[in-house]
């Protein structure tokens, strides 16, 4: 197996083992900042070791910067599927209170907001089918679009193309380190 994947497979499964264990220790239930950051420390640590173990198993001195790029996306690529896939489930199946709650915490704001009845005809100016609703159907409009738009298949949809996009990122920045920086002297001057 390669070493990027190996990286991918390990930081992967210390992420989710993580999760588990903030569930286990009810920390960080309701926090997405804290465990977004470990997650990117994660993935960069994935490309990073990822790509230095295939840059020493086939030499520092040599291969392209685009091979380099595809290496730290070996590592990258199969570390973004398996979290975005693993929190795909984890928020649908094992802890989806973590959306209900989101869900409830808008629908709060947005009910409290309705009881103006400026922001009612707000509404209706700015949207034209809210026109013809009431405010009871339009509330329950808004709660519809809110359940879909904080649903797990949106957590999905957008943590694999936003991850892909940091992966690929970091995978550029990484091989520019380490071309240029750390292992400049394997390389002929150009």
């Amino acid at each position: 197996m390669r070493p990027a994947l190996k990286m991918a497979l390990l930081f992967s499964g210390a992420w989710i083992l993580l999760k588990f264990v903030f569930q286990a220790i009810d920390i960080f239930q309701e926090d997405v900042v804290k465990p977004g950051l470990i997650n990117n420390l994660f993935l960069l640590l994935a490309i990073s070791l990822g790509l230095y173990f295939e840059k020493k198993k086939e030499g520092f001195g040599t291969g392209t910067p685009l091979s380099d790029i595809k290496n730290g996306l070996t590592a990258g690529a199969p570390y973004v599927l398996i979290v975005s896939v693993f929190m795909f489930f984890y928020y649908d199946t094992i802890n989806p209170s973590f959306i209900e709650n989101r869900v409830s915490e808008r629908m709060d704001v947005i009910y409290e907001e309705s009881q103006d009845e400026a922001y009612m005809d707000t509404l209706k100016l700015h949207t034209p089918e809210f026109r013809v609703m009431t405010n009871d159907e339009i509330l329950r409009d808004i709660k519809t679009d809110t359940e879909s738009a904080l649903s797990a298949k949106t957590l999905f949809v957008f943590s694999l193309l936003g991850l892909m996009v940091m992966a690929l990122t970091y995978a550029i920045f990484l091989t520019v380190i380490y071309r240029k920086i750390l292992f400049r002297d394997f390389y002929p001057k150009v």
